[in-house]
């Protein structure tokens, strides 16, 4: 969803935000053979062997979904299934539900894993995004990766698309018990990834693979599952923890698009088994420079350059997913309460035998599914029998460029309470640290805000930087910022006094305290090479 023409979306968008009694008529029925007939006010519409469609019920509703159509007929979808296997990395290979030669004599390898991956709204089977993710997968396994590609549903209005996708999942449903049926294709290790309205799509499949033919998929992958039409909805209309053995959740774009206003791309609220929250689920860093330079990459084109500026936080999701299929780093992800705590520093040990008062921690993407198997008895045994849902929100931190997977640290910085810097008082800047250890160092990483600075406070913040080794040393640069507010302006050059600093990395690894070469003050702009004290 959004990735082709974001301006269409928004437009729709805005059209329903202020539409508000907008009624449609209903007149389908089916008789008892699902032969479809004409009549008057019906809620109800039928499609032969893909069963009925209700617009009634949870799949109606005044706040969040004002408006509410039947999906198209499958011919006018008409899903296509394309089929990649290490045998024909290259060549698409077709799959039929309707036509079982097309699977029987196909590459498919039932007792290999078996990989779904499907795009969102305004969007086709022929993006880059989806054949690369395809691409990783068989460069890491030994495995069918199939790419749903419902191009000819997914257009505007976004309504119609979001309807469409419930046909798609009852369409997708029926090949994989095909593939069952025909070649004892294992359901549990089938995994479905969805972008957008498609992993909403996923979540259907899911359930009607569940419903009608009795088998439960394994895994689902929502990356930023659409909010519209989905936010604060009944479970059976998006997806959900149940639609799966095991669903999880990255969320990028969950921040409203629209100023003082509740609508988001992405969802906020946690709909899967785990939830992750990279960079806090709503901005993504690298996704707040100018359009200008969207433009450029795309060699100028204002249209394309548009499209990329304002699907970057959406997109992020699927991007991280890809590199996190064969990247070395690990991409940890923490429980916390809340963001803020979470950059606090107040999460930052794992959950263990030896560590009972840890977080639950995982891999974002797609090494997830093992540290899920890892917690779920004991997630299981803490929770209230009556929700089966636990909902674990777990954040984590990335770059603004590929490779966006970072190493996390905590840093403690503690101002000095020295006479001299008692008598200098506070002051107003901001701090960034360059780790330097035996592999290499990092970029001078901005990690201590613009803030007021006491003598004696202490200060701690979690960031996320390349690993440099084993750390020796860090480099510390105080800046400060002349603005309106007469507080900070200064006749002479600001300074302010360092006592000690302390780096950790996650997890129990490398502690390690550090002071400057002796108590001296440290002038804006100017850098402290911080050794072990």
């Amino acid at each position: 969803m959004f990735n082709n023409t974001s301006n269409l979306l928004l437009q729709t968008m805005l059209y329903l935000a202020q539409t508000d009694n907008i009624t449609f008529p209903l007149n389908y029925t089916a008789d008892a053979n699902n032969v479809i007939l004409e009549g008057d006010n019906v809620e109800v519409k039928c499609y032969g062997e893909y069963g009925c469609f209700s617009v009634a019920g949870p799949w109606q509703d005044v706040s969040s979904r004002p408006v509410n159509v039947f999906p198209e007929k499958p011919e006018k979808i008409a899903p296509k299934y394309c089929l990649y296997t290490r045998n024909n990395r290259n060549a698409c290979q077709y799959l039929n539900h309707k036509d079982r030669k097309s699977v029987i004599t196909s590459h498919v390898i039932p007792s290999m894993p078996t990989y779904f991956i499907t795009h969102g709204f305004l969007e086709g089977g022929d993006r880059p995004w989806l054949k690369e993710i395809a691409r990783q997968i068989l460069r890491r396994y030994d495995a069918n990766v199939i790419i749903i590609d419902w191009e000819e549903g997914s257009g505007s209005p976004y309504t119609q698309a979001v309807a469409n996708i419930r046909m798609v999942g009852r369409i997708t449903a029926h090949l994989i018990n095909v593939i069952r049926m025909e070649l004892g294709l294992n359901v549990g290790n089938v995994h479905l990834i969805g972008h957008s309205l498609g992993s909403h799509l996923c979540g259907y499949v899911g359930s009607v693979l569940k419903t009608n033919f009795g088998v439960t998929v394994g895994r689902i992958t929502g990356l930023d599952p659409a909010e519209p039409h989905f936010s604060q909805t009944d479970p059976m209309v998006r997806l959900d923890p149940s639609d799966a053995m095991y669903v999880d959740i990255i969320h990028t774009d969950s921040k409203p698009f629209i100023k003082g206003g509740e609508l988001s791309l992405g969802m906020s609220v946690p709909i899967g088994h785990l939830d992750f929250y990279p960079n806090g689920g709503e901005n993504q860093p690298g996704c707040n420079q100018g359009m200008m330079k969207y433009i450029n990459r795309e060699n100028g084109s204002f249209y394309q350059g548009m499209r990329r500026f304002l699907a970057c936080d959406h997109v992020r999701a699927h991007e991280y997913f890809n590199e996190s299929v064969n990247t070395l780093c690990n991409f940890v992800a923490i429980e916390c309460d809340s963001y803020e705590e979470f950059l606090s520093g107040e999460c930052f040990s794992c959950l263990s035998d030896t560590n009972p008062d840890g977080k639950i921690c995982a891999e974002m993407g797609m090494r997830s599914l093992g540290h899920w198997k890892k917690y779920a008895a004991t997630i299981a045994s803490s929770i209230d029998p009556t929700n089966a849902s636990p909902h674990i929100r777990l954040y984590s931190l990335t770059n603004g460029e590929s490779p966006f997977c970072t190493y996390l640290y905590r840093v403690t910085l503690n101002l000095a309470n020295s006479q001299l810097s008692k008598d200098h008082g506070g002051e107003v800047g901001h701090f960034l640290v360059q780790l330097e250890g035996t592999e290499s160092r990092s970029k001078l990483l901005n990690v201590f805000k613009e803030q007021h600075y006491k003598p004696g406070s202490v200060h701690r913040r979690v960031f996320g930087s390349s690993n440099v080794g084993s750390i020796k040393s860090v480099l510390l640069v105080w800046n400060h910022s002349t603005t309106m507010n007469i507080l900070t302006w200064r006749f002479e050059a600001p300074v302010i006094y360092v006592e000690s600093l302390t780096i950790e990395a996650f997890n129990g690894g490398q502690k390690l305290k550090l002071c400057p070469p002796k108590l001296i003050a440290l002038e804006a702009g100017l850098s402290f090479r911080m050794i072990p004290c």
